[in-house]
Order: structure tokens, then C-alpha cells, then sequence
């Protein structure tokens, strides 16, 4: 049996295309202010309803009986679900992000013969291949990169993570920094700015076994922070001290390497060259 209305939320549009479309609005007032608590809550409540209206259709049903109707609800749910992804982001949900995904990509699988390409669609795509390389999980984004078609990847959202990934892989920790100002599109900033944090604090990791101690010039190099006090908020979180411009780990009892500080200028490069192995 169909699922029953949704009594909690009277106001909304009664349509799926409608609810849509003041989602969209939604959206673009949270980019413009991601701590709009209004539109906030009115997002959630639209995407709830969408949600609930896309389960009632039979898709497959509904392109059989009326193909045109069918193809237009199905272009409909397809742009739900990639604003939903976008709206993922923009409250910084990494699980719905990934069912989000997981869903839009069931509808460029399936109904690709049925719909025009979707002029989000390598966006989207690229944003998982982002998301991938931010959380360590490189052997999934070599599996999906080999999804995308040769002549795609040169498209700036696809391309762009490529070249993250070969920076990454080739230890340019400075370069893949420096892509943090030439993203292809504000969405990709979440997952660069992750990905940076993340390299960093292994970076850490590593200073921390391989040194007992370290010149505050030289870690804020290393770890690529720009101020003292960027690097004082960095070892307050992981516990370190800093005294007489000198960085202590305060992790007493492991083995340590003691080395020169005009050393350390040299091995930042062999650091850098770990990352593949670190991220």
C-alpha cells in the first residue's frame, strides 16, 4: 500500500518538481550562509518529502506506461539526488553524502538510455573521486576513475582530481596545498580541505617517531602552516609542547631518532615522498 501523507509538514509543496524546485532555493541561500538555520531546516524537511515521494514511484512502471511522464520523473529524482549530495556537503554529512551517491549512480547506470546526461553528472562524479582520495581509500578511486570513460577525465571535474592524486602520489604536499585555490567548484573545498588535514596530522605521526624534537621554523614548513599560531593550535590538539622555539612531542618512551636541525631541511623531501604510502 502507498505510504501514508506526511501530516508534519503542511506548508510544503505538494509535488515532487515543486519541492525540488524550493530545495534548489534552499540550497543556493545555505551556499551564499551554511549557518542559515532557517533554510537549513526548510532543506531538510523538502528533501524529507521528495524522499517519501520517491518511494511511491514505480519508475520502471511509469516509463512503460507513459514514457514521456516516466522520463520526467526520472529527470526530476536524478536532480533530487544530486542537490541532495550538494546539501550532504554543505552540512558536512559524509554518511549521506555516500548514500547519496551510492543513489544518484544507480540512476546514471540504469537509466542512461532513457535520459539525456545529467550536466551535474561529472561534478557529482567528481566529488566521490574527492571524497576517495580524502579518506585514504585509493584503491576505490582507481576503480571508479576507471569507470569514467578516457575522454571525460580530461573534463575540469574529473581532471582536477586526477592531478590531486598524482600530486599526491608523487609527495608534492605543497602543490596539493596550492590546489586548494583552484578548485573547479566550492563543493570540492570540503573534501581538499580534509584531505590536507588528514595528510597532515600523518605527517605528524611520522615527525613524531622520527624526531625528539623539532625548530618551530621547520615544523611549520613541514607541515605547511603559515603562522605560529596555526602551529601552536596544531600541537595544543596532539599534545605537544613548544618552548624556546622548539616543538616536544611529550610521547616518552618510544624510540626517537635525534638529528640536527639544519637536517631537517633535507629530510622534508623524503617526508614528502611517504605520502603515498601515509594518506
Amino acid at each position: 500500500p502507498p505510504l501514508p501523507r506526511c501530516t508534519s509538514l503542511p506548508l510544503l509543496p505538494a509535488t515532487m518538481d515543486s519541492a525540488l524546485r524550493e530545495f534548489k532555493a534552499q540550497l543556493k541561500l545555505l551556499e551564499a550562509n551554511p549557518a542559515n538555520g532557517k533554510a537549513l531546516s526548510k532543506a531538510a524537511d523538502l528533501l524529507t518529502q521528495i524522499k517519501i515521494q520517491m518511494i511511491q514511484i514505480n519508475f520502471p512502471a511509469e516509463l512503460k506506461a507513459n514514457r514521456q511522464r516516466g522520463k520526467q520523473l526520472l529527470t526530476v529524482a536524478r536532480e533530487a539526488l544530486e542537490r541532495a549530495t550538494f546539501y550532504s556537503i554543505i552540512v558536512k554529512d559524509i554518511d549521506s553524502f555516500t548514500r547519496h551517491i551510492a543513489q544518484v549512480k544507480s540512476f546514471y547506470i540504469d537509466f542512461s538510455s532513457d535520459l539525456l546526461e545529467s550536466e551535474r553528472k561529472k561534478t557529482i562524479l567528481g566529488l566521490n573521486l574527492m571524497y576517495l582520495l580524502a579518506y585514504g581509500r585509493l584503491s576505490e578511486f582507481h576503480t571508479e576513475l576507471e569507470l569514467i570513460p578516457v575522454e571525460e577525465r580530461k573534463d575540469i571535474y574529473i581532471s582536477y582530481p586526477i592531478e590531486v592524486e598524482q600530486r599526491l602520489m608523487e609527495g608534492s604536499y605543497s602543490k596539493v596545498r596550492a590546489l586548494r585555490g583552484t578548485v573547479p567548484s566550492n563543493y570540492y573545498t570540503f573534501f581538499m580541505n580534509t584531505l590536507v588535514t588528514t595528510v597532515r596530522e600523518r605527517i605528524s605521526e611520522c615527525s613524531m617517531k622520527a624526531y625528539e624534537s623539532m625548530p618551530v621554523s621547520e615544523g611549520k614548513k613541514l607541515l605547511q602552516l603559515e603562522t605560529d599560531q596555526k602551529l601552536k593550535e596544531h600541537a595544543d590538539k596532539n599534545g605537544w609542547d613548544i618552548k624556546n622555539q622548539t616543538i616536544f612531542w611529550n610521547n616518552e618512551g618510544e624510540t626517537q631518532l635525534e638529528l640536527k636541525s639544519q637536517d631537517l631541511v633535507k629530510e622534508n623531501l623524503a617526508f614528502a615522498t611517504e605520502l603515498e604510502r601515509i594518506v
